[in-house]
């Protein structure tokens, strides 16, 4: 699928198809960008009544959520924006957004859907910003690709909800065992403590640290409990990295689970009856 984009525009007076463009979405085979201009959403709450203007926040957040992204805010000081990357699903096709410009609630339209033959880049999109919606709103940093385990966690921990609490912290007032708080990506409970920690072995070594002394310390608090260890093999050119994934990967105190693996942990929560750790009263 080739790049094309679609502006977001805010209809101002309907009656005479009066609109101000507020945002842009880019998109290609790998990936979706989408911004919005804050100084453009500004001159619409002063142009429109307070009822109007909260109605089009409401319905931008919809957006928002279809996207599975928040709107990220320029460095108001720097006048620079770090845009995410979103893997792109197959939803978002130019089918799609052809059926986006249909939709109307008398608030925000989408254009229909443009083809461009060029090769997506931070570049493109910073220049079709400045040229179609603000040309003051920001410049753009050089993009970098969300790591496997940033996509890891937006894709399966909403999956696993029900069993485990998500990027939790205990502490020695629910553990006294422990000796300081520790947060964990995934905690639950069946006969005895679950969690399971994700480690992006591409990252320095102090994150890298982080991650694994996390689950030392619950180890030495609660050694009973079952732990897994959620990782992926890095570049072997990176050679420290990798030998301390090789060495995780022999760890007797916790279960490895590869990435590509992941189901196990939503496998074990079925079988063994795993429910959240924490409860909203604790």
């Amino acid at each position: 699928m080739k790049t094309f984009y679609s502006i977001l525009s805010v209809m101002l007076r309907p009656e005479i198809n009066e609109k101000l463009s507020v945002g842009l979405i880019l998109v290609n085979n790998k990936q979706v960008s989408f911004f919005l201009s804050e100084d453009k959403l500004f001159a619409v709450k002063k142009l429109v009544p307070q009822n109007i203007f909260n109605g089009i926040k409401n319905s931008i957040k919809l957006i928002e959520k279809s996207f599975n992204q928040k709107m990220i805010k320029a460095n108001n000081s720097q006048q620079v924006l770090e845009l995410n990357i979103v893997d792109k699903s197959d939803v978002f096709n130019f089918e799609y957004f052809d059926y986006l410009k249909k939709y109307n609630n008398n608030l925000l339209t989408f254009s229909q859907p443009i083809n461009i033959d060029i090769e997506y880049t931070d570049k493109l999109f910073q220049k079709l910003f400045h040229k179609f919606i603000d040309e003051k709103a920001f410049s753009v940093k050089e993009l970098k690709p969300k790591s496997p385990i940033e996509n890891f966690k937006k894709v399966f921990y909403p999956k696993v909800k029900k069993f485990y609490n998500i990027e939790q912290e205990i502490n020695p007032q629910i553990y006294p065992e422990l000796i300081m708080p520790i947060k964990i990506d995934l905690m639950g409970k069946n006969e005895g403590e679950v969690f399971a920690q994700s480690i992006d072995m591409s990252k320095n070594l102090r994150s890298i640290e982080y991650g694994i002394s996390a689950l030392m310390h619950i180890n030495r608090a609660l050694p009973k409990a079952k732990q897994f260890i959620i990782t992926s093999e890095p570049e072997k050119s990176n050679e420290l990295n990798h030998k301390i994934w090789s060495n995780i990967r022999h760890l007797n105190e916790f279960e490895y689970v590869d990435l590509q693996e992941s189901e196990k942990i939503a496998e074990y929560a079925r079988e063994h009856n795993v429910v959240p750790l924490l409860t909203k009263n604790r």
